[in-house]
């Protein structure tokens, strides 16, 4: 989550869902009618044993063994095919894994590949031409941890049946193509090893859609295999033990597949894990949960200060602001989020966990610090900005050079027009714009204005960011200062343990040198006494 805070966008949600039964989220379409949601881009970077990272992951040399790859194979089929179902006409899907083992890569893809034909393998030798690869297998074995291998799914011994499944096989790996994947071994580059592979999915005015008669066999197997373990696993945490249970779970099993067979007769052929998560209850998270995303009406009472103290242009999205509390006294932040992700949140809100989406704007400050309940953040900047009034001023370089030293500076000290229109300024934040020059873009900082001084409101790190595009150079952060500190009293320890070590050699020296000298005087008075 932190790492989206660099993007500072009001376009992004991230979620927390099982990948293999991830949510139908409900939108209106352009004729008002709720529809499922349908993606142009979906990244899969699935679940893997990670044999690719075996300069960096030591512990893999140990614990690695073939019924890995076999364990997690269908967990992987199981989140490509949600991806599929969820993905829109032309859209594209990059799977990916940290594996070299064909039944994680290839078997994974090609099998999901028979049961969905409305989808291909995109070829990808003219992407990143400075990336060493190697085209994807057309051929390979499938073994079992018992040390036994098998070229054909039909040569497969009945005790090894139960992990080894058709899915792994390579039949049909030329007819779809299975070559345009790519493979990045370690030693090509000197990297880790790869698998990646670009599925696209087959517009139905292109000519290459999906007849009424194509995949419908293997979707029904796909319903068996996928559908009814997972309706089953379900009803069995909510049904109690018992013979008649047994009938419930089956009844409810056959109606979801008959529903499945209708759509599909309709020729919606490939809905049947659109189906499932519909069908699905979903568990009651007991963890720690979310505050909700409560998104306030346009003329919130909220809103009245901020209008006037800021003198925010109508054209606001007010209606976009969200909170995370329904109570006045928690409203801490105020956010905004695009149009698209508040349609998303509100026909929603039950679906789907949300975790973080969108920008920060405002933040809730003591009187002490302004006479308006909330302040501007730096956060969201570039994006309030854009509806601010009297509170934005543009200013030369030197003036946001002055703001963005160490200390606060003084309003007499910037240029004359600009220390004019600071001059009778409460206490408050205000925004200062600096216009793009050359290959710098333009930016916005906070700056905290007090009765005679004013400086920067950010954070040390980004100080010294828009140091650098000024041209200036950073300052040293405390973190910074603590680290230096740290090792001038490492340097001075080790400079007295020195000097008490010299020292002490000293005295060790001249104590051995009293003793040499009592000995040869012992030693010249016995010569004396015998020569007597």
């Amino acid at each position: 989550v932190s790492q989206t805070k660099r993007g500072s966008s009001l376009e992004f949600m991230i979620t927390n869902e099982d990948a293999t039964r991830y949510p139908n989220l409900k939108v209106f379409n352009s004729e008002g009618v709720l529809r499922n949601l349908r993606y142009d881009r979906i990244l899969c970077d699935v679940p893997c044993t990670g044999d690719g990272t075996l300069r960096k992951n030591y512990a893999i040399w140990k614990k690695w063994d073939q019924a890995q790859a076999i364990g997690i194979h269908k967990l992987q089929r199981r989140i490509l095919l949600r991806a599929m179902d969820m993905l829109a006409e032309g859209g594209r899907i990059v799977y990916s894994t940290c594996s070299l083992n064909p039944i994680e890569n290839e078997a994974t893809v090609l099998s999901c590949l028979k049961s969905r034909p409305d989808f291909r393998l995109m070829p990808t030798d003219h992407l990143l031409p400075e990336l060493k690869r190697r085209p994807g297998l057309t051929t390979w074995r499938v073994g079992h941890s018992s040390g036994a291998w098998y070229d054909k799914f039909e040569d497969v011994e009945d005790r090894h049946l139960k992990a080894i499944n058709w899915t792994m096989f390579p039949d049909g790996a030329e007819e779809h193509n299975t070559q345009y994947c790519m493979r990045v071994y370690p030693h090509l580059q000197n990297t880790g090893g790869f698998f990646i592979c670009v599925i696209e999915r087959k517009e139905r005015g292109s000519g290459e859609g999906v007849t009424e008669e194509e995949g419908i066999e293997d979707v029904k197997e796909e319903v068996k295999e996928e559908m009814q373990d997972e309706i089953k696993k379900e009803m069995q945490e909510e049904v109690k033990e018992g013979e008649n249970n047994v009938g419930v779970k089956e009844e409810e099993v056959e109606k979801v597949n008959k529903e499945a067979e209708e759509e599909r007769e309709e020729g919606t052929v490939h809905t049947n894990t659109n189906i499932l998560v519909d069908k699905m209850k979903f568990k009651k998270y007991n963890g720690y949960k979310e505050d909700p995303y409560l998104f306030l009406e346009s003329d919130a009472q909220a809103f009245t200060p901020i209008k006037e103290w800021y003198n925010i242009t109508d054209d606001f999205p007010f209606g976009n602001i969200f909170v995370r509390s329904s109570e006045n006294t928690k409203q801490r932040n105020l956010s905004v989020a695009c149009r698209r992700i508040r349609d998303i949140i509100q026909q929603n809100e039950n679906r789907i966990k949300v975790i973080n989406c969108g920008l920060k704007l405002f933040s809730y400050s003591k009187p002490a610090f302004s006479k308006c309940p909330y302040r501007l953040l730096q956060s969201g900047i570039h994006y309030s900005s854009r509806y601010l009034g009297s509170k934005l001023f543009s200013v030369s370089r030197d003036d946001m050079a002055k703001v963005l030293s160490a200390g606060g500076v003084p309003k007499a000290t910037l240029e004359a027009d600009l220390a004019e229109k600071l001059k009778d300024l409460p206490t408050m934040i205000v925004v200062f714009h600096l216009a793009a020059e050359g290959l710098r873009p333009e930016f916005w900082v906070c700056v905290y204005a007090t009765e005679n001084n004013v400086k920067s409101y950010v954070t040390e790190d980004e100080k010294n960011h828009f140091r650098l595009m000024l041209g200036l150079e950073p300052l040293l952060t405390e973190r910074e200062k603590k680290k230096l500190d740290a090792m001038e009293k490492y340097r001075e320890k080790k400079r007295i343990e020195a000097e008490m070590g010299k020292d002490g050699e000293e005295m060790k020296e001249s104590e051995e040198a009293k003793e040499d000298g009592a000995a040869e005087t012992t030693e010249e008075g016995d010569h004396t006494e015998r020569t007597d």
